[in-house]
């Protein structure tokens, strides 16, 4: 009995320990499954909150897209019709995209009370990606953009993008041309006339060549018919190019031209450059010489148009004078003005007929001068024009002298008094375009006072002409006599006057605002129906380099030297990088340009979901 009992004793011990084993093996299990469970608690909730946050990133990008949809969607619109954004009151009601409470003046019944319109982008998705767009049109005349803020929603995100929308203009390039000869009203170029072959594309016919002109040039000899102008060796374009014609190009001293961003022109033959391929290059210009592009390459592009507009600045805000009027900027943000013929001006352009008074410069305005319809047009008598200086010169329309001396650029009929001309020169401090009914000359430097990185900005805009200021002086001797009784007395007058052989060129014009030597114009230039060039081009010496910082644009080519480079300037031409997001005010457009997005940018979402 004694062995049984110490067997059973035993037993109980393993058994004991048995279920005490089992007890943490138990315990260990459930906070085994209590933690598993935990992680995929945990997991699943991060899994839930990611999928939301994927979901909320996703419709934010969505939004953006929707956002950019709405700008295409209003430029769509403007390229449909020209005049969408001038409406007033605007009337396409079926344009919900435009519907809410900041729509324009409109005649659809919307006001500051209506609710937001959303254009749906899929038809049939009411809860689907959307878009709506406000649209400031009230900077198009002076600015040449319209602002839109395009907010894009999809769910709960929405986005807004501010748009500059404008159509390309002369701006755009820094050199523009419609014809790659000389004006035919150049009288220096054509001495007897231009042929109506002149206006033909070296290509194909030209929109506005007569019926009797030949075309394509390119099929006979042009000969001594037409002056074609020529980039030479040494002239540098450091910005975008664009002809309709075809360019003709020429080597001197073995140096090629530079065009630094290249070349484009409306010549097909330019279609079968290929890029990777210098050798295919030449097919842009007329002799096929080539140039040097730099990193950039020639190519084709439709042709572009500018409108004769000039007349519009009559209408435009700023300071309108009449007849000859000289302009001198001041670096302080005035400028000194003096047109003898203006009558009736307010004190901020100067008063009655001011004659050098200091005034603002109108800021953001035109400053315009027209045709004098008070009085008869005739050559300006020596320092009419600012009483002191210009013309220069001693003629005074008296036939008593025997000899004087005149300008042989005020000579010609376009720069007579009476005309819309307007000389100018100096540094200008404010954003202002200068426009003539006629021609526009720069009697000397033209510098914006905060430089091209600053706020200032200079246009210049000519119905006919704009000029670089080169005075030759000429002498006049009387070459016959006659007796004329004046109160009685007999009196000897002449009775016509020759040119001698020997004008000269006049010390100190264009006049300089930096260091002497060639001539600075920092502005966008452009002549609606002639040229952009040097008087006296052909006459005197070298002359240095005229350079341009901003764009040109010119419906005819202007000269401003020789081909030999011996007379007038080489050419320093480059782009006001500025001009890409803002152009000088109310300054014109191409005609037949598509409208499209100028500059763009995100701000804070006009209409939070």
């Amino acid at each position: 009995m004694s062995h049984a009992s110490a067997v059973s004793s035993s037993a109980k011990r393993r058994l004991t320990r048995s279920g005490d084993d089992a007890g943490v093996v138990m315990a260990f299990v459930v906070i085994t499954m209590l933690v598993v469970t935990m992680f995929v608690t945990a997991g699943l909730a991060y899994a839930v909150q990611s999928q939301t946050f994927a979901r909320g990133n996703q419709d934010r990008n969505a939004a953006l897209a929707a956002a950019q949809a709405g700008v295409d969607d209003y430029i769509a619109h403007l390229n449909r019709n020209d005049n969408y954004a001038r409406q007033s009151p605007f009337t396409d009601c079926t344009n919900l995209a435009m519907r809410g409470p900041k729509a324009p003046a409109n005649g659809c019944g919307w006001t500051a009370a209506t609710a937001v319109g959303w254009t749906v982008m899929n038809a049939g998705d009411p809860t689907g990606p959307a878009f709506h767009y406000d649209v400031n049109a009230s900077r198009l005349d002076s600015t040449g953009v319209v602002d839109v803020k395009s907010t894009g929603r999809v769910g709960k995100q929405t986005r807004t993008l501010q748009v500059a929308v404008g159509r390309g203009g002369s701006t755009d390039f820094l050199y523009y041309t419609d014809h790659e000869d000389a004006d035919p009203a150049n009288k220096m170029a054509y001495p007897n006339g231009a042929s109506p072959d002149c206006s033909s594309y070296w290509w194909g016919k030209a929109p506005d060549a007569p019926a009797g002109a030949r075309a394509p040039r390119s099929t006979y000899s042009s000969g001594s018919r037409c002056s074609e102008i020529t980039f030479i060796g040494g002239d540098v374009l450091d910005g975008r190019v664009h002809v309709n014609d075809t360019p003709l190009l020429s080597s001197l001293n073995g140096v090629k031209p530079q065009f630094m961003q290249g070349l484009e022109t409306s010549d097909a033959k330019c279609q079968g450059v290929v890029r990777s391929d210098s050798r295919t290059y030449p097919l842009c210009d007329r002799t096929g010489l080539g140039a040097n592009y730099g990193t950039s390459a020639p190519g084709y592009a439709a042709p572009l148009y500018l409108p004769d507009n000039s007349a519009a600045f009559a209408n435009y805000p700023g300071c309108h004078y009449r007849g000859a009027t000289r302009i001198i900027f001041n670096a302080d943000g005035t400028m000194s003005v003096w047109s003898k013929h203006s009558t009736g001006l307010s004190a901020a352009c100067g008063g009655s007929s001011p004659m050098g008074t200091s005034v603002p410069v109108p800021t953001d305005q035109v400053i315009y001068v027209s045709a004098d319809t008070t009085g008869t047009v005739h050559q300006c008598l020596s320092k009419e024009i600012d009483g002191t200086t210009l013309p220069l010169g001693t003629w005074a329309n008296d036939t008593t002298v025997n000899t004087y001396t005149y300008d042989q650029g005020m000579t010609l009929a376009d720069q007579f008094c009476g005309q819309g001309n307007v000389y100018v020169q100096g540094t200008l401090q404010g954003r202002v375009t200068v426009a003539a009914e006629n021609s526009i000359v720069a009697t000397g430097d033209l510098r914006l006072q905060g430089g091209l990185n600053g706020p200032d900005i200079l246009g210049l805009v000519a119905g006919n002409s704009v000029e670089v200021y080169h005075p030759i002086l000429a002498t006049w001797t009387c070459k016959g006599t006659a007796n004329q009784w004046v109160n009685g007395k007999k009196q000897s007058y002449c009775t016509g006057y020759s040119q001698q052989n020997n004008p000269v060129e006049v010390s100190g014009w264009p006049a300089h605002t930096g260091s002497p030597g060639g001539v600075e114009i920092q502005a966008s230039i452009q002549t609606l129906q002639h040229s952009f060039f040097v008087q006296n081009y052909n006459v005197g010496s070298a002359r240095g380099t005229l350079t341009v910082w901003g764009s040109i644009a010119q419906k005819w080519r202007g000269i401003v030297g020789t081909g030999s480079g011996t007379t007038g300037y080489l050419k320093n031409y480059r782009y006001d990088k500025r001009l890409k997001y803002s152009s000088p005010p109310y300054f014109p457009q191409f005609l037949n340009a598509s409208w499209q997005g100028k500059y763009t940018g995100e701000i804070s979402p006009q209409y939070p979901g």
